[in-house]
């Protein structure tokens, strides 16, 4: 044990005391030439002590020593108890169990948070000869979210718009040092060139929440982005969302369970037709096609299978501030206004200042009640994003340069929904929108197989290695599906732009013809094909299961 305690002591001294700083919104940390970004806190102790991370609570991360991650519990092996013993008798902080730092002679380790459209596409292309990589996300699938809002309504099944991440990369499934983990990214040290992660709901491990951590020769940060609320009271609570698979789910089955309600016997009028309202929240693209596939399923289904008592009462609204498809060309937005009024959805417009179990309060005092709510306004930076000091782009993502660098911080790139171009670079920060993420991380894999063939790819190596041509994106054009066989296609490069525009049903044509190329795989492809035919043939199935 003295040896132990002499040794670590020495090896502190020589890496020289770091000195303690004050932390705010947007701070670098810099200490010689390296830096860290964290989590927010408010206090840091002298001497370096940075314990008070948002998700580990009163952990010593300078204690963890270089960057070498002991692999095994401290409840596992007796070599951890005689850790945890010299530990206790030093006042040490725990250590967390994780991958160690590549060795030389190993390809470098990428280590990927997420499995969006950015990152899968990044994975995707990532040359596995050249690095191993590591793939860490709370869910282990993508979601082809153009086509997520067909699953509310039966005309597609959940599996077709899903591909487990390991058939993107099949890496993460059958090379030895490649791993997915099914977590949460919680912070970052930058100077140790780790992740610290926490392992996704109560599954029975050993401590709950179960925690650890990664280390990594290249990170990129494609964590994604959360549904904008505006701080509305109520809204978490009571409203549905439509970005993942179990979002989808829980609007068919509240969908379903309320048509199924409604024909009970003794429901009021008044009851009967809140129930049989589903309300919208927002006419961006996801908020119109979702409308558009509520009224396809209430005009083809609803009113030949369910009774008269139920089939004259449901109805759809849509409550938008502003424009509906307001990045859409003018003559395109009035005709999906008109279609939609013509398959019977309601449009109001108006602000939303509080949601209730049974009624959403609009700006202007006006009570709506509804069965169903499904809030659709846009995204914005998560809580992990927020809580990250580095600098911000406009809007609160994680500020990047041209070929998507976090400045002053080494090795680490951040891409998607979770990132935007910094100030300085005089770009615009990007739409999270789908080509996007996907173009991104076709440009960023790109560039990383370039600098892994030159020997840039572990810690700290990349330096001296051009970087090329900066990220340009061109936009190819919006599309949208208004229900019963119709779409637009807008062709502009820009809101402003000249352009190819187009309503009706040659654009629905178009419209699931691009998807349908742009589905992952060939066995989803397939899935969806059939799921269209038989939908037309036979309906869409109104069976509500769980």
């Amino acid at each position: 044990m003295a040896l132990a305690r002499a040794a670590r002591s020495g090896f502190f001294r020589s890496r020289g005391a770091i000195p303690s700083y004050s932390c705010g919104k947007d701070v670098f940390f810099d200490a010689g030439h390296t830096q860290k970004f964290l989590p927010s806190f408010e206090n840091i102790t002298s001497g370096g002590n940075l314990s008070q991370l948002s998700s580990v609570r009163k952990v010593d991360i300078t204690s963890f020593g270089s960057r070498g991650i002991r692999a095994t519990p401290q409840y596992q092996s007796p070599y951890a108890e005689r850790v945890t013993e010299e530990s206790d008798l030093e006042n040490d902080s725990p250590s967390y169990p994780g991958l160690e730092a590549t060795k030389p002679g190993e390809k470098p380790r990428v280590v990927v948070l997420g499995t969006g459209w950015a990152a899968c596409r990044f994975l995707k292309g990532l040359d596995t000869k050249i690095y191993d990589v590591v793939c860490i996300a709370p869910r282990n699938h993508m979601v082809f979210t153009p086509l997520l809002a067909s699953t509310c309504v039966g005309t597609l099944e959940f599996r077709s718009v899903t591909e487990p991440v390991g058939r993107i990369q099949s890496a993460l499934a059958t090379e030895p040092n490649s791993y997915f983990y099914l977590a949460s990214c919680t912070s970052i040290d930058t100077n140790k060139h780790e992740v610290y992660c926490e392992t996704v709901g109560n599954v029975g491990l050993p401590h709950e929440p179960y925690r650890f951590r990664v280390a990594y020769d290249k990170l990129v940060i494609a964590s994604g982005a959360e549904p904008l609320t505006f701080g509305i009271k109520g809204v978490n609570e009571h409203a549905f969302f439509l970005r993942e698979v179990n979002h989808a789910q829980e609007i068919r089955k509240k969908l379903l369970l309320n048509l199924m309600l409604s024909e009970s016997p003794g429901i009021s009028e008044e009851e009967k037709k809140r129930l049989l309202h589903c309300v919208v929240i927002g006419g961006g693209p996801t908020g119109v096609e979702f409308s558009g596939e509520l009224s396809d399923f209430i005009m083809r289904d609803v009113r030949e299978r369910y009774s008269t008592h139920v089939k004259d009462y449901i109805q759809v609204t849509l409550i938008e501030a502003n424009e509906i498809l307001s990045s859409f060309e003018v003559g395109l937005r009035q005709y999906a206004t008109n279609h939609l009024t013509k398959s019977g959805v309601h449009f109001k417009r108006g602000v939303v200042k509080e949601v209730h179990a049974k009624k959403i309060v609009l700006s202007d005092g006006t009570d709506v009640p509804y069965g169903l709510l499904v809030w659709s306004t846009g995204v914005g930076p998560s809580e992990f994003v927020k809580s990250l000091n580095v600098s911000k782009s406009p809007g609160g993502r994680i500020g990047v340069d041209e070929w998507f660098r976090i400045p002053s911080v080494e090795d680490v790139f951040a891409l998607g929904d979770c990132a935007g171009f910094l100030e300085q670079t005089g770009k615009q920060v990007l739409p999270a929108l789908a080509q996007v993420a996907e173009r991104q991380g076709k440009f960023l894999v790109e560039l990383f197989n370039r600098i892994g063939k030159e020997n840039g790819g572990k810690a700290l190596s990349g330096k001296d290695i051009p970087m090329g041509e900066p990220f340009v994106y061109k936009h190819l054009g919006s599309m949208a599906s208004v229900g019963r066989y119709k779409a637009l296609v807008d062709l502009r490069q820009s809101k402003d732009a000249r352009g190819i525009s187009h309503a009706g049903f040659i654009s629905w044509l178009v419209w699931r013809s691009a998807y349908l190329t742009r589905v992952v795989s060939w066995r989803n492809r397939f899935y969806v094909a059939v799921n269209w035919a038989t939908t037309l043939v036979f309906g869409r199935d109104n069976s509500r299961i769980g």
